[in-house]
């Protein structure tokens, strides 16, 4: 009874931790970074002219949303380093989360 019992106890752990790590949210702390490292710094500063300085607060939630296909290609046309799916989710959550019309939008840094 009690091998039974210590089973059904790990086969429900493995569940919750493999089902927790599926709906995961985007990690915004991550996304600040790669934002910064591979965007920001690299050429939405405002010294490119076909690259417009941008921030979180450049665009409202809703233009973010509509930007992610752009988003997507860009990262994937980067010469410099290809960013992982995951990394770019964290990128576009951390816009997202920031945005102009958001709860916290990030006004500096």
């Amino acid at each position: 009874m009690k091998k039974v019992f210590v089973s059904m106890l790990v086969v429900a752990l493995i569940a919750v931790f493999a089902t927790t790590a599926v709906f995961a949210k985007p990690n915004t702390r991550k996304g600040k970074r790669v934002w910064k490292k591979n965007c920001r710094l690299a050429c939405h500063d405002g010294s490119k002219a076909d690259a417009p300085a941008l921030s979180p607060v450049s665009k409202t939630q809703a233009q973010w949303k509509a930007l992610l296909p752009k988003i997507k290609k860009c990262a994937a046309n980067r010469s410099a380093k290809k960013l992982s799916d995951k990394d770019i989710e964290n990128m576009f959550q951390y816009l997202y989360d920031h945005a102009l019309d958001s709860d916290q939008p990030e006004t500096c840094g």
